[in-house]
């Protein structure tokens, strides 16, 4: 209901709340300050790829039929 409300993008863009906690748990509050570079790694990787998917799920927005 929300996709039909708000339109797909909109409501794609919201799944990103997660992605917005994360950076905000690293950088506030230093929750990983102490781990190994491995860590640093794979977070950064996990990061790129919640992006990517957020934006590859409002891109195809545009192409949903809306019959």
């Amino acid at each position: 209901m929300g996709g039909q409300a708000a339109g797909y993008a909109a409501a794609d863009a919201v799944q990103a709340l997660p992605l917005v906690s994360t950076f905000w748990g690293v950088l506030l509050f230093g929750e990983y300050r102490k781990s190994s570079r491995k860590t640093y790694v794979l977070l950064g990787f996990m990061l790129f790829m919640f992006v990517a998917a957020v934006a590859v799920l409002m891109a195809s927005s545009g192409h949903r039929s809306t019959e």
